[in-house]
């Protein structure tokens, strides 16, 4: 025993010692800070969702939508509509909630601490995306008591998907109250990979979001759910110099995120024979760009000699699209199509054709595009959601457009081994293993989300 106490003795002695001759700060990581300010999350943020909205989703979501066939391995079960718990576990826990949803909290959090409104309508606008996503993915999901972890709740409450939508509305409004003070004690800069700090383009932004979720809603709310998209279309984008996009680096941990899935799994993804053959139907210039060349294979019939995604999209500096002037004329089009304004859909619908054949480089001296434009008597709502899904190349909003509209028809994958192309994925692994209770159960990827009411 007495050993022990004077054991027991030396280790104080050594402590209270060590107290003062050992800097506290040693274990201070510089490269893990315990804390940052919202420059230094801005980037981040940003870099991350374009990850996730360019990244494992777009290609579950693109190649249900045929833009992109899965040639082998785990793609090309994708491609007949196999898809697991496990598949999604990381979009889900390590993309959107961490450090997506999290971070843009923060960035929240400290933005109104410190009396700085510009850096919270872009955390707003921010976190409005990321709900905007995870919702229209899965359905209902955790928000209100989601991100407290540091208050020892990891089994937060789904909210219903109506409820997301009238948060991600509400963060949208006020971040254009945000982003139009005159008094910010920090604004975006140079840290703001997509805008560069331009408040203007921010709020163009809010509005031009505004005007997609709006029409989201439509087999919801019908008419006013066109006319709200229509009214924020009109204080969004005015070109293509407007588009929310993230251009990615050329270091290989900066990189699109669709460059490193073919670098890591080379010939796991190829061209569509759907969708090659629509372009391939009118001599779409816009083949050469997306592709290539031009053999695609047909769903759930792998293809190896399927065309490649094309440099433009598969480099290592290829950007993200996250909304696009494009897709605003489309978005445009639609609703004015809705609510009977033919001269306004078409003449948006060839604004929307003529500004992706220039953003893509190959308007030339447009005859192509003269002879492909549309008329108020030739106008129609499939050819609207058609040439909107050959516009939106790789872009996830094509399957939202597909479940709300029915547009393009597609066909049914050889060997799919669901008796529908799905609807919504699949909650994942570890929300059922760890927040079960609250998790909806019973839904199969064929079950339809909150707004996407069967007709």
């Amino acid at each position: 025993m007495k050993k022990i106490y004077a054991y027991l003795f030396i280790v104080a002695i050594i402590s209270v010692s060590c107290s003062k001759w050992i800097d506290p700060e040693i274990n201070n990581d510089p490269n893990n800070p315990t804390d940052v300010n919202e420059p230094q999350l801005l980037a981040p943020v940003e870099a991350n969702l374009a990850y996730i909205a360019g990244g494992e989703l777009a290609r579950f979501n693109c190649v249900w939508m045929q833009q992109i066939a899965g040639i082998q391995s785990q793609s090309a079960e994708n491609d007949i509509y196999t898809i697991s718990e496990s598949d999604v576990n990381n979009p889900w826990s390590w993309n959107l909630y961490a450090p997506g949803m999290i971070n843009t909290k923060i960035m929240m959090e400290k933005s109104a601490e410190g009396g700085s409104p510009h850096y919270a309508g872009v955390a707003k606008i921010l976190m409005a995306y990321h709900l905007g996503i995870t919702t229209d993915e899965w359905g209902d999901i955790p928000y209100t008591e989601a991100l407290s972890g540091l208050q020892n709740n990891f089994k937060p409450k789904y909210d219903p998907q109506a409820q997301i939508y009238d948060t991600i509305f509400s963060l949208l409004n006020q971040a254009i109250q945000n982003l139009s003070a005159t008094n910010s004690v920090l604004s975006p800069g140079d840290e703001d990979i997509i805008y560069g700090g331009d408040l203007e383009k921010w709020i163009k932004t809010a509005y031009a979001l505004k005007a997609r979720y709006n029409l989201h809603l439509a087999k919801r709310k019908g008419t006013s759910a066109y006319t709200a998209a229509l009214t924020a279309s009109e204080n969004s984008y005015t070109g293509n110099s407007d588009d929310f996009k993230v251009v990615f680096g050329t270091a290989y941990n900066n990189s699109n995120p669709i460059y490193q899935s073919e670098q890591e799994r080379p010939g796991y993804y190829s061209a569509s024979a759907t969708f090659q053959a629509k372009l391939s139907a009118t001599g779409d210039p816009r083949q050469s760009v997306y592709f290539d060349g031009t053999i695609g294979s047909n769903p759930g019939e792998p293809n190896p000699d399927a065309a490649s995604i094309g440099a433009a999209y598969a480099s290592a500096g290829s950007p993200v699209y996250l909304m696009s002037y494009v897709e605003l004329k489309f978005i445009e089009a639609e609703a004015s199509f809705a609510t009977n304004d033919l001269i306004r859909a078409a003449d948006a619908y060839n604004e929307g054709l003529k500004a992706s054949l220039q953003r893509e480089g190959v308007y030339g001296d447009g005859s192509w595009y003269n002879s492909h434009k549309e008329t108020n008597a030739s106008i129609s709502l499939e050819k609207i959601m058609t040439q909107k899904w050959l516009s939106s190349f790789l872009q996830i909003e094509t399957w939202t457009d597909w479940r709300r509209t029915g547009f393009p028809t597609l066909q049914l994958a050889a060997g799919a081994v669901t008796n529908q192309i799905p609807r919504r994925l699949p909650y994942p692994e570890e929300e059922r293993l760890y927040n079960g209770e609250n998790m909806p159960a019973g839904l199969s990827i064929t079950d339809r989300v909150w707004w996407d009411v069967a007709k």
